[in-house]
């Protein structure tokens, strides 16, 4: 601190630090504006932390050094290398003198003094001196107009345009020039009397001219930032490209959503997309824009269904700004499903160890399933192949014959592929151990006097188809008669009345002889084996006979209740339609009469004594006419007189 203090003492005009004013560099700044005074030429690196940089003015008012106590603070590690930091992607020198709002008083002769640490001091002279400002540039375009809004557009491609600048010449040394993205273009000079133009011309305009930004500059100082205007170029764009994005897969299973990307490409700008599947509008469930605005991706969740097989997906951009262009792609899509299982239930395989057995799976499924595997119990597998079944569009069946084993014992299961991948839910056999069949449960039915109805329900097959046999069989055990029937129906006629005439039912196969059962035909009681059951013959006419004397007593109750019903309601002091209003206010009850017949039998009706029926109610809606009752037609000897209508109720 000593030593910075003996520097400040030193007087302006030592012949080892002085530096004429001749020698000074002279440096322009905009009055209002902050300008920068650099200290030498290009950039200043420090040799040691000893060293550090004297801003004086005019070799006497100190204004600046650096490293100062704030720099320091600010430091974030010791091992700091000594030269200008770069923040924020702007190179900031540190050793520069930033004069803030310059104005007159800060005209004068600026020294920047280097103390380096192993090497001479070194002095820079600048002679500040303050101009006025040229004034921010004025756009405009080819027509004259002027560029307020900040753009210019939107243009189509290949569109021709050009932007003009123009500032009021104050100075001789103003400077006019335009960037384009921050790179200097060629422009050309026009002035004239107090104006200095600048016009650039842009011709075809290409994709590369989207959102480009020109910037108009005057500058007329060495050490402020120049006045600017820009404007930024804006287009319309057709897509580049429109494309379904399905991974060359457009193989669809019924029912299952599948996510579709459509991707347009250079659309300006964004553009609508639309969904169309055959003849039907579909919404998207994702919409957004990626890259700036370039890219543009729709994302459809898409579930068809069998009727949209082999239909069209199209999706469709649409630019706001070209209306009657059409952007699309299209693709086939085809659904199908992948197999399911046509065994209603699982079926039972009878197995024979050493002997072959042949078992059928069939399925449905689109496409064509590739194979078929088969897993035994003990997870042994099998392949076979497809074979289409006739007369059914999507149903396909496998064969598989094999020589069974002891370890075959349990699930065998069968499944299927296809494009869509494995069926879900296996096939199912369920393989035993083969042999005779069982016996068949039966009912035996006499349906007429000498005449019996055998009807069985067939059992265990063994694993080989079965027959069921019913032999007749008289008291000396010789076969009268012999029926054989593959569903176990039958129907013995003329059986005659003999005692101990019995019948053997028993199943057969390749593979044996099911257990028989003897069923007594004349008493139809079974013997006390306990495997035979008897039904009684006369059963069935009973139940009959029981429940239509049943509806009888129904239909005669009802009858019987509903006279009993209507003779009490004659009895009833109530508004009656067979009386009639008189124009005394009393009511009397005529019979029913067709021309001058009367109805047979006795009436409660106040027929000759009308004081008895007193009228409680309020009149009758219906004219002082008599009621005819019935539905009969109406008779000329009942007619009322001229002032009365009849009314048929």
């Amino acid at each position: 601190m000593l030593i910075f203090l003996v520097l400040l003492s030193l007087p302006a005009n030592n012949a080892e630090q002085a530096v004429n004013k001749a020698d000074a560099v002279l440096l322009r700044a905009v009055r209002g504006l902050d300008a920068r005074l650099p200290c030498g030429q290009g950039k200043l690196f420090l040799d040691g932390p000893e060293s550090y940089v004297l801003w004086l003015k005019n070799d006497k008012d100190f204004m600046y050094r650096f490293p100062s106590d704030d720099y320091e603070k600010r430091r974030a590690t010791r091992d700091y290398m000594f030269g200008t930091p770069c923040e924020s992607s702007f190179c900031h020198d540190n050793t520069s003198l930033v004069i803030k709002n310059a104005s007159d008083r800060d005209q004068g002769l600026y020294r920047c003094r280097v103390h380096y640490q192993a090497s001479p001091s070194v002095d820079f002279a600048i002679e500040l001196r303050i101009v006025e400002s040229s004034g921010l540039p004025k756009l405009y375009d080819g027509n004259g107009e002027r560029l307020n809004k900040g753009f210019i557009g939107p243009l189509p491609l290949g569109s021709d345009i050009t932007l003009i600048c123009e500032i009021d010449d104050k100075d001789p040394n103003t400077e006019v020039y335009w960037r384009r993205n921050g790179i200097l273009v060629e422009h050309s000079y026009m002035s004239r009397p107090g104006k200095l133009r600048v016009d650039i011309t842009l011709r075809n305009l290409s994709r590369n001219e989207l959102d480009a930004h020109y910037e108009c500059l005057a500058q007329n100082s060495d050490v402020s930032e120049p006045l600017s205007a820009s404007v930024t170029i804006k287009m319309y764009l057709a897509p580049m490209s429109v494309e379904i994005r399905m991974d060359n897969n457009y193989d669809f299973e019924a029912g299952q959503p599948r996510v579709v990307d459509c991707v347009v490409v250079g659309c300006v700008p964004p553009p609508a997309i639309t969904w169309t599947l055959g003849k039907k509008v579909v919404r998207p469930s994702v919409h957004k824009e990626l890259h700036d605005g370039n890219y543009t991706v729709s994302s459809l969740s898409l579930a068809p269904s069998l009727r949209d097989h082999h239909n069209e997906l199209v999706c469709t951009a649409h630019n706001s700004h070209m209306a009657e262009s059409v952007f699309q792609d299209k693709v086939t899509i085809s659904v199908g499903y992948r197999p399911t299982c046509q065994i209603g239930r699982e079926e039972m395989i009878g197995a024979v160890v050493r002997e072959a057995e042949t078992v059928k799976c069939v399925v449905d499924a689109y496409p064509e399933p590739k194979q078929f595997t088969w897993t035994f119990p003990d997870s042994k597998t099998l392949y076979t192949s497809v074979t289409k079944l006739p007369n059914y569009p999507n149903r396909y069946t496998s064969t598989l014959t094999w020589l069974a084993r002891e370890d075959d014992i349990g699930k065998l299961m069968c499944r299927a592929s296809n494009a869509f991948g494995e069926q879900k839910k296996p096939c199912t056999f369920n393989v035993t151990a083969g042999g005779p069949p069982d016996l068949p449960e039966c009912n035996v039915r006499r349906t007429y006097p000498n005449s019996l109805r055998v009807q069985c329900v067939k059992g265990w097959d063994g694993g080989r188809p079965q027959m069921i046999h019913l032999d007749i069989v008289d008291e000396d055990g010789t076969r009268i008669k012999n029926f054989t029937d593959r569903s176990g129906h039958f129907f013995i006629p003329n059986i005659v009345n003999k005692k101990n005439i019995t019948a053997v039912l028993y199943a057969t196969n390749s593979r044996g002889t099911s257990v028989g059962r003897i069923i007594y035909l004349q008493s139809l009681k079974a013997f006390s084996d306990g495997n035979n059951f008897i039904q009684s013959t006369w059963m069935p006419y009973i139940e009959g006979l029981a429940g239509a004397v049943a509806l009888f007593i129904a239909a005669a109750s009802i009858t019987l209740g509903l006279k009993i019903l209507c003779s009490r309601s004659d009895d009833a002091d109530v508004i009656n339609p067979d009386i009639v209003p008189r124009t005394d206010g009393l009511f009397y009850r005529e019979s029913d009469t067709i021309g001058d017949e009367r109805l047979h039998g006795p009436t409660d009706s106040c027929v000759n004594h009308p004081a008895a029926c007193q009228n409680q109610y309020s009149p009758s809606p219906l004219p002082t006419c008599r009621v005819l009752v019935g539905h009969g037609p109406h008779s000329s000897l009942d007619a009322c007189p001229s002032s009365q209508h009849s009314y048929y109720v």
